[in-house]
């Protein structure tokens, strides 16, 4: 789950090679445009889910939704999308809101109750105000909705799981003691793994190195928890299909 897989210096070459080693993902874009040029890039990768997303990162005003929203009945994954209330991003945190509701709105309206939209959410110091959106918009209630390296408070956390939210956790995520205590408490059914790799474009990393970020998250998700790794193995991998398959 959760990978930047047009991030890779080799997108096609990784995702073949990670097909081979068993492994499969939920592949984030950052802008609709990202979308456009790894689904053509990627077609006929079984083992790739294609996420069209529009990173608060990457948000200048309301209007940068119009186009993610237009993908929305064709596509039923989005992703990363969200909403970043850290300093480096305040300034366009009013922009971020409008977008993320935009998007959540046409996510929630397009969605299939037989094959629901899957959305992988980012919510930096925004977590209260991005389940707001999440319900306010239906996108809660008809949508599966993946809160991505979830940082938000531990009533925030609870108050995520009433809704229905999945927690997708990465070895760095489980590297904090928040973290490793959400990874803890949480219904095991609610946990997914993810990477969140490469750190950044033009990555030389391959498949293998995905492969292993995997595996040390299990490793440490199950060290929270006092459970076996294969057990933990094998319950990720059951709640990543039932996520991402209609």
């Amino acid at each position: 789950m959760h990978v930047h897989l047009g991030w890779f210096a080799e997108a096609g070459e990784v995702a073949e090679r990670a097909a081979r080693l068993g492994a499969g993902m939920l592949a984030v874009t950052v802008t609709p445009a990202e979308y456009l040029r790894l689904r053509d890039a990627l077609a006929g990768e079984k083992n790739v889910a294609l996420a069209a997303g529009l990173h608060p990162w990457w948000v200048r005003d309301a209007r940068d939704a119009d186009a993610l929203c237009e993908l929305l009945t064709g596509v039923r994954w989005v992703g990363e999308v969200g909403l970043d209330a850290s300093p480096r991003h305040a300034a366009t945190y009013r922009s971020q809101l409008d977008a993320f509701e935009l998007v959540c709105d046409a996510a929630a309206r397009a969605s299939d109750p037989e094959a629901p939209h899957v959305l992988s959410v980012h919510a930096v110091r925004a977590a209260g105000d991005a389940l707001d959106v999440l319900e306010r918009t239906g996108a809660a209630e008809r949508c599966r909705c993946v809160l991505h390296w979830f940082s938000g408070t531990s009533e925030e956390l609870w108050r995520a799981a009433r809704l229905g939210c999945l927690f997708s956790m990465g070895e760095r995520a489980l590297a904090t003691r928040r973290g490793r205590e959400y990874a803890r408490v949480l219904p095991g059914e609610l946990l997914l793994s993810e990477t969140d790799l490469p750190p950044e474009r033009g990555s030389a990393l391959g498949a293998e190195d995905l492969v292993a970020s995997l595996e040390r998250a299990v490793a440490r998700v199950a060290a929270a928890r006092g459970a076996d790794e294969d057990d933990v193995r094998a319950l990720l991998a059951a709640n990543a299909g039932r996520v991402l398959l209609p």
